[in-house]
């Protein structure tokens, strides 16, 4: 299609003129990465966009509601689904080495490989005391917290491979069991780190034995069909069932993007084992459900700031059902 604008034009309006409609959650503001397209030949103005790669502004791609006419132009609009996918920049292999020589590395998960003396009729410590009494010794773990439903799986996972066994501990607020499994677990603890944008969520997959970033995922929040923003959000979660429908749609999206990530790094979305989540406070409360209704209202009050943490299996999210969920603290409504 073509068509004749003023120089200096949006590309955003230039393709409204031709009769194409391009999406803009953000409202044309610069900040979801929607509405990209790629300049095949033609010079345009404002290539430059936080949402855009080196490599992928190199290859043509300009963000429509930023990037004006200047000149005649060429410029192809992909398909919706490709343009859905947000275009986040990882930082560079320097920078990661440099984050990982300056700052501590204290992840919460710990592996810790086990063989325990088996009972006998001068030795019949119960199980679980057993368990302790070896963490104790060979990891200098003094207490244990475990669920029942880890309770009732204890004696057979202890006896599967002759009391050998491998136990996952989540050290941040006491030891807490997230796994045990039979035998001697091989590779590394895995942690997700997610970011709830009013129009795009994003996961990093992390190493957490070594810090490095794996792989990042990143999808539109579907939440965006109950309203674009955080005022159409909150007020849809007045409706009856809303902050359940807000709530189920986001972690849906993430759960998408567990299972994009698992598969391409060829793990199971259980070895995910932690995960940080952050996002505004509006999508903070939505992820854990609490009403934010009063967040609009005057005089402006959030539920919380600092947030409880939560296991993966009460939120419905697809990694360890055990992995515990920690929210950034929001700063204020």
């Amino acid at each position: 299609r073509a068509v004749s604008v003023p120089e200096g034009t949006l590309l955003l309006d230039a393709a409204a003129r031709a009769g194409i409609i391009l999406d803009m959650p953000c409202g044309g503001q610069g900040r979801c990465g929607r509405c990209r397209v790629k300049v095949e030949s033609g010079e345009v103005a404002g290539r430059e966009n936080i949402h855009l790669s080196s490599e992928h502004i190199a290859q043509g791609w300009v963000l429509s509601c930023t990037a004006r006419v200047a000149g005649d132009v060429v410029v192809t609009v992909p398909p919706k689904a490709e343009r859905d996918r947000a275009i986040v920049e990882l930082p560079s292999a320097r920078a990661a080495a440099e984050i990982a020589l300056h700052w501590p590395r204290y992840p919460a998960l710990r592996r810790v490989y086990l063989e325990l003396t088996p009972p006998s009729l001068e030795d019949n410590t119960p199980d679980l005391e057993r368990l302790r009494r070896g963490l104790r010794q060979e990891a200098s773990l003094d207490e244990l917290h475990i669920d029942l439903a880890q309770m009732q799986t204890l004696a057979s996972a202890l006896r599967q491979d002759n009391w050998r066994v491998s136990a996952t501990i989540d050290t941040h607020e006491g030891n807490r069991l997230v796994d045990i499994r039979p035998g001697r677990v091989r590779g590394p603890l895995y942690g997700l780190a997610v970011d709830i944008g009013t129009t795009n969520v994003v996961a990093y997959l992390v190493n957490l034995d070594n810090a490095r970033l794996l792989g990042r995922a990143s999808r539109l929040n579907r939440q965006v069909s109950c309203g674009e923003d955080v005022i159409s959000r909150i007020v849809f979660s007045q409706r009856d069932g809303g902050v359940e429908t807000l709530q189920n749609l986001v972690v849906d999206t993430i759960n998408v993007l567990v299972r994009e990530l698992a598969k391409a790094h060829r793990i199971s979305p259980e070895d995910i084992g932690d995960m940080v989540m952050a996002g505004n406070t509006t999508m903070t409360h939505l992820f854990l459900g609490l009403p934010p209704r009063h967040i609009r209202e005057e005089p402006y009050v959030p539920t919380a700031t600092h947030f409880p943490v939560r296991t993966a299996g009460e939120l419905g999210l697809a990694i360890h059902p055990r992995a515990a969920v920690y929210c950034v603290p929001s700063v204020a409504a």
